[in-house]
């Protein structure tokens, strides 16, 4: 992995240490290899002058629902950095408890929610933290023999932490590993099943402690056969008529189990298309996500698309409810539509109630099918058991971040056709169905019509 570090870029920003943070995080935000969609946080600690003069310590961290690749310096939130540090000895807190300790010790109250990360970034006593889920360091993690692995990758340069619950859980089990530590020593931490941290006194030692661990992971998969890399796209779909309606048909059975119209995008690259066709692929796709975090997103595990889209929807959630059923304490459950499928011979299909909830979902599951496939070129993927999954899921601090956009548009799921969409009553057509939240094939025989629709939502057909 290269680093994209430029000093002049750096320089025009002088010792800022907000601005140099912005600047990091974007740099990580801009290879979706380390993070996709809101994945992973960063901070820095700095001291700030308060309203009086005096001054007092501030962890300046990803607020929530925030994107790394677009990242500001308002995206970060301030948190009084003893509180946090504080809040480290308590022997429990609650997930309720934690998030209204962490606002009421912000300076500033117009901020963003703080990253529930926050508190282990607090303890480690560096001014600068990274932290990714890329995706050659979870591959590694989660093969057969994870742990080892990990450690034969780094030897003692990095803590390797097991799997536990993200936010105050994590926090403490870091918290009581690192009393004896000597921080010093190391250059990073990894996460079992979930991700990895760096660190540094300045930006440009913590990004690049970053590039040079995740580096380290694509050489072990490299040196031991292990790595692959087939370019993560969108195909275009080569779909006969058939098969057309058969992608319609699952759209439809989709949409009545969540009980919405929903967006089916299909993916046949040849990274889809090798993976689906794996005479396995009923056992290895379905052992779990690359990251936990990836749950909310894409539901425990993809449907595996058969002759009857019907049957495969219905049995997709008939087994989503007896999962609920077998680990459920009172929650209430959510829909059983599949968000990602396999479809042997023909590649991956992403859903989503939006165009663009597809493309986050065919994201991730692109990045998934390449993690997987280096895991079991080294012995075995194996995720997290499905009892993290479900605590994952049905967290109610990953289930906020879902809520917090409102009312969905009206015509959100909806697909439309637009012809002479490249001008006049056309294009306003086009502009305001977009608007409106559908997704729209915008057809005209002018090529500039591919310039003006391209993205998840609208496609430009000259």
């Amino acid at each position: 992995m290269q680093s994209l570090w430029n000093d002049a870029d750096a320089a025009r920003l002088g010792n800022d240490p907000l601005r140099l943070r912005v600047y990091t995080s974007q740099l990580l935000g801009r290879e979706p290899s380390l993070v996709l969609h809101g994945g992973g946080n960063t901070s820095v600690k700095a001291e700030v002058a308060d309203l009086f003069g005096d001054h007092e310590e501030i962890l300046y961290i990803k607020g929530s629902g925030w994107d790394l690749a677009t990242i500001e310096a308002g995206g970060f939130a301030p948190v009084k950095l003893a509180l946090l540090r504080r809040m480290a000895e308590l022997p429990t807190l609650d997930d309720t408890s934690m998030v209204r300790a962490q606002r009421a010790a912000m300076t500033d109250p117009a901020a963003p929610t703080p990253s529930v990360e926050a508190i282990l970034h607090a303890i480690i006593p560096f001014r600068f933290v990274d932290h990714t889920h890329a995706d050659a360091v979870v591959a590694v993690s989660n093969s057969e023999g994870g742990e080892h692995r990990i450690r034969e990758a780094y030897g003692d340069r990095v803590l390797v932490v097991p799997y536990v619950m993200p936010g105050f859980v994590l926090a403490r089990a870091v918290w009581e590993r690192a009393r004896d530590l000597d921080w010093k020593t190391l250059e990073g931490m990894v996460l079992l099943n979930h991700g990895i941290f760096s660190w540094g006194e300045d930006a440009k030692t913590s990004y690049e402690r970053m590039i040079t661990l995740v580096t380290k992971a694509e050489d072990y998969l490299k040196k031991r056969k292990a790595w692959t890399d087939l370019p993560l796209r969108v195909g275009d779909p080569p779909l006969s008529v058939a098969d057309s309606v058969v992608l319609a048909r699952l759209r439809r059975e989709v949409s009545l189990v969540r009980g919405r119209p929903m967006i089916a995008r299909l993916d046949s690259s040849p990274g889809a298309r090798t993976f689906a066709a794996k005479p396995d692929l009923d056992q290895v796709a379905t052992r779990g996500p690359l990251t936990p975090d990836h749950v909310i997103r894409t539901k425990p595990i993809p449907a595996i698309l058969g002759e009857d889209p019907a049957l495969a929807t219905s049995d997709y959630a008939l087994k989503y409810r007896e999962y609920f059923t077998r680990h459920q304490k009172g929650e209430t459950c959510l829909d059983a539509a599949p968000r990602w499928v396999l479809w042997p011979g023909r590649g991956s299909i992403a859903l989503g109630a939006t165009a663009k909830d597809a493309a986050i979902v065919g994201d991730i599951a692109r990045h998934t099918m390449r993690a997987i496939g280096w895991a079991e070129s080294l012995g075995g993927w194996r995720a997290l058991p499905e009892k993290d999954l479900f605590e994952v899921e049905y967290w109610e601090l990953e289930q906020a971040k879902l809520k917090g956009g409102g009312a969905p548009p009206p015509l959100s799921g909806k697909v439309a056709l637009v012809t002479g969409a490249a001008s006049g009553i056309g294009r306003a057509a086009t502009e305001m169905l977009l608007a409106q939240g559908a997704a729209v094939a915008a057809v005209d025989i002018s090529l500039s019509v591919e310039r003006l629709f391209k993205g998840p939502a609208a496609v430009g057909i000259a």
